[in-house]
């Protein structure tokens, strides 16, 4: 038989059956966990722990590769020279894991985060240094901004030196009071027969912890500071901590001066190497450790995402005006209009500097009333718990 030639608009109109394939819901990607998140957050924890007291050896770090770079010698023999000048074992460690990234063909910023050492903020530079082929001038303005807040916190520092001794001189004096005098008053005013009032019933029920327990409630007490301070600087406690120093005078209008200075260094500093308003507010967020702010920052970063301008996010935000004073706000609004947001924040980050500086330098002149009432509240409880009883004694005495 002769073959049927094959019709292929019979072939196509007719196509043959093909078997019906189970229909398979896509697999949802699942978002990382808050434990992942936690897990990851707490593993770079450790890291720093590694690292601990070397915040001035990352900044000598910075100004020297800077200052080399801007001479003209290569990444690798900046590097090769930091490492030859290094001295403590630490900063040889970090120095060489840096090298040896390099070298492997990392950029500087990918080996600098693999330290766990340096913020994000410095990261962010570098990183943008590197890219843009402007790494020795973004370096160098780096280490220009980290000379200015180690002299701030030099400043802080030598403010808080009085308000410290005092405290320090206090909870001596109590410790004292507590453990040598007030055993023997207490002997006394039993002995006085009379009804005691209240803030006497108390100084006698820590007169008896202190002769009974002293040994062992005065080191619980230095473990109990150590744990509360550790508390408020790495867990959720650190809100309360934070909100404290907020709203303690001459303290709190340092911080908030020293944190609005920090926002406009980082943002207008990131803004001006050439990073996204997006990514800059991100690792600006990132690099915040006031949970205030942060969040603040975070909200910002959402509806600057979502195409809102600086005022309308401003107006959107409830807690903006008791963060940013209303001067900044319309300060950035400006430059956002103008085109010259970053030089705006920059300005704002030098006059809010020279403020915190200031307030730094007035702080013991500050503090020195509230600490004279707080010693006086402590002297005239005690002094007003021992003297009612003897004044009741004695004036039954008289009548």
């Amino acid at each position: 038989m002769p073959e049927t030639a094959t019709d292929p608009a019979a072939q196509s109109a007719n196509p043959a059956p093909v078997p019906e394939q189970p229909v398979v819901p896509p697999i949802p990607k699942k978002a990382p966990s808050r434990f992942k998140e936690q897990r990851k957050e707490l593993q770079k924890f450790f890291a720093s722990l590694n690292h601990l007291g070397m915040g001035r050896q990352r900044m000598l770090f910075i100004q020297s590769v800077a200052m080399m770079l801007t001479a003209g010698l290569s990444l690798v023999d900046a590097l090769q020279t930091q490492l030859l000048e290094a001295k403590s074992k630490a900063v040889r460690g970090l120095i060489q894991g840096i090298i040896s990234a390099v070298e492997s063909g990392s950029p500087l910023w990918k080996a600098m985060d693999d330290q766990s050492l340096f913020s994000p903020y410095e990261i962010a530079l570098v990183r943008i240094g590197e890219e843009g082929g402007n790494l020795a001038r973004n370096m160098q303005y780096l280490a220009e901004q980290q000379e200015k807040d180690r002299a701030l916190k030099q400043k802080v520092k030598m403010a808080m030196i009085y308000p410290a001794i005092v405290i320090v001189l206090v909870f001596i004096l109590v410790m004292g009071l507590g453990l040598f005098v007030l055993p023997n008053l207490v002997q006394v005013l039993y002995s006085l027969h009379v009804d005691l009032p209240l803030a006497t019933r108390i100084v006698i029920v820590l007169s008896q912890l202190f002769e009974a327990h002293g040994a062992v409630m005065v080191p619980l007490l230095f473990l109990a500071l150590i744990i509360v301070l550790l508390m408020g600087k790495y867990t959720r406690f650190r809100v309360v901590s934070q909100w404290v120093v907020f709203h303690t005078p001459g303290i709190g209008s340092l911080a908030r001066e020293a944190t609005i200075a920090q926002f406009g260094v980082i943002l207008g500093g990131l803004l001006r190497a050439g990073v996204p308003l997006v990514e800059a507010l991100s690792s600006l967020a990132e690099v915040t450790h006031i949970i205030a702010y942060r969040n603040f920052y975070q909200k910002l970063l959402e509806h600057v995402n979502a195409g809102d301008s600086f005022s309308k996010s401003f107006a959107a935000l409830p807690e903006c005006n008791h963060l940013l004073p209303v001067s900044v706000q319309q300060l950035i609004v400006t430059g956002e209009r103008s085109g010259a947001l970053a030089d705006v924040l920059m300005k704002i980050a030098e006059m809010y500097d020279k403020k915190a500086s200031e307030t730094a330098e007035k702080l013991p002149v500050i503090l020195e009333p509230l600490l004279l009432i707080i010693i006086a509240g402590i002297v005239a409880g005690i002094a007003f718990a021992i003297i009612v009883p003897i004044y009741k004694v004695v004036g039954n005495i008289g009548r």
